[in-house]
C-alpha cells in the first residue's frame, strides 16, 4: 500500500473563513468558470500553505498564483491543486456527459506556485508576467502540515530541535536566538505577545544558557515553567501557556511582523483599480499592522474599505477551534 503522507494529513488542514473570503472577491468572479488562462482573473495567495483557499478559488475560475516559503509546502499545496483540478474536470465531464478533461495535464491554465517569502510578493507577480492583479489573499496562521513538518513549531514533542524556521534558506534558528540574544532583545522579543512576562521570561533564558546551551523543545518548556507559574487547570484551557512564548519566537525567527508590514505596502501597487486585498491575521501584534496599514492606506485614498472586520461564526469555531482568533479585513484598490 503506497504511503501517502499528503493524503492522510490534507483531513486535519480546513481553511480558515473560506465563505467569507469568497465573498469578498465575489464582485471579481468571472462570469465563465471555463476560461482560457488569459480571460481569467488573477489572485495571488500570497500564503499558500496546503491550497485550501486556492482550491475554492479556482473552482470558482479564478487563476491562482500561490506564494509559499517553504519548500514541502509548495510540493504539498502542488499535489493537492493537481489532484483538485484533475478531479474537478473529471466530475464536470460526468456532469455534462461531454469528454472533458484536464487540458493534456496543462495546470498551468490554472495555477502557478512560487517558492518565495511574500516580502517580494511585487517581483513574484512581475516574474510571473503579472504587472497587475486582481486580488491578493494573506492568511497569516500556521498550517497544519506545518506542526507535521516542521522542527519546533508545536510543543507536544519537547525531544524535537527548537528550529522554527519556516523556510530552509533561512540560517538563524530559534534556538540560536534564545543562546545569542542579549537579556534586553530577549525582553522585546517576548513583549510581543506575552508583554507581562516578557522580562521574567528573558532572565530565565539568561540564566538557563548560562548552564547549557538551549537546544530543544524541552528546553524551552523548562524556561517557560520556571518563568509562569504553570498549573494543570492553565494547561487545560483552551490557550496553552506556552503558546504565546513560542509565537513569539516563531515571528522573531521569521521577521514575520516586518515583513508583513513591507508585503501589504507592497500589495497595494500589484493590485489593478478595483482589486481586492483581503488578510486574515491570527493574533493581537498582526492585526494591529493590518488595521494600521489598511486604515493609512484607506486616509491616502489609495484604497477603500470592503470589510473592517469579519469573524468566524460560532459554528465555524466548533467546526474548526484553531479559527477561533481569526480576524479577516478586506479593502479595495480605488
Amino acid at each position: 500500500m503506497k504511503n501517502n503522507l499528503i493524503g492522510v494529513l490534507e483531513p486535519v488542514h480546513k481553511p480558515v473563513l473560506l465563505k467569507e473570503v469568497l465573498a469578498a472577491f465575489e464582485h471579481i468572479a468571472p462570469l465563465n468558470n471555463q476560461a482560457h488562462k488569459g480571460n481569467k482573473p488573477i489572485v495571488v495567495d500570497a500564503t499558500l500553505g496546503a491550497g485550501g483557499h486556492a482550491k475554492e478559488l479556482i473552482r470558482r475560475g479564478f487563476y491562482v498564483l500561490g506564494i509559499d516559503a517553504n519548500r514541502k509546502m509548495v510540493k504539498i499545496a502542488g499535489e493537492n491543486l493537481r489532484n483538485f483540478v484533475t478531479s474537478e474536470f473529471a466530475h464536470r465531464a460526468e456532469r455534462l456527459s461531454e469528454p472533458e478533461a484536464c487540458p493534456t495535464g496543462n495546470f498551468d491554465e490554472f495555477f502557478k506556485i512560487v517558492t518565495s517569502n511574500f516580502v517580494s510578493i511585487d517581483r513574484v507577480a512581475h516574474e510571473s508576467g503579472f504587472e497587475n492583479v486582481d486580488g491578493i489573499l494573506f492568511d497569516l496562521g500556521i498550517s497544519s502540515y506545518h506542526y507535521q513538518f516542521s522542527s519546533g513549531f508545536s510543543f507536544q514533542n519537547p525531544d524535537l530541535a527548537l528550529d522554527m524556521r519556516l523556510s530552509d534558506s533561512q540560517n538563524v534558528t530559534a534556538a540560536d536566538l534564545l543562546n545569542a540574544l542579549p537579556y534586553k532583545k530577549l525582553a522585546e522579543l517576548f513583549a510581543q505577545t506575552i508583554p507581562g512576562k516578557a522580562k521574567r521570561l528573558a532572565r530565565c533564558v539568561e540564566q538557563s544558557r548560562r548552564n547549557r546551551k538551549i537546544e530543544t523543545v524541552g528546553d524551552f518548556l523548562k524556561i517557560v515553567d520556571s518563568a509562569i507559574f504553570i498549573t494543570k487547570r492553565m494547561v487545560g484551557k483552551n490557550q496553552s501557556p506556552y503558546t504565546l512564548p513560542f509565537l513569539a519566537l516563531r515571528i522573531a525567527v521569521n521577521y514575520e511582523l516586518d515583513n508583513l508590514k513591507i508585503a501589504l505596502n507592497k500589495s497595494c501597487g500589484v493590485l489593478k483599480d478595483g482589486g481586492v486585498l483581503a488578510v486574515i491575521s491570527f493574533h493581537s501584534g498582526e492585526d494591529k499592522i493590518v488595521k494600521d496599514i489598511f486604515k493609512d492606506l484607506v486616509e491616502k485614498k489609495l484604497m477603500k474599505w470592503k470589510e473592517k472586520l469579519v469573524i468566524p461564526s460560532t459554528i465555524e469555531i466548533l467546526n474548526n477551534p484553531r479559527s477561533r482568533s481569526a480576524k479577516l479585513r478586506v479593502i479595495s484598490r480605488l
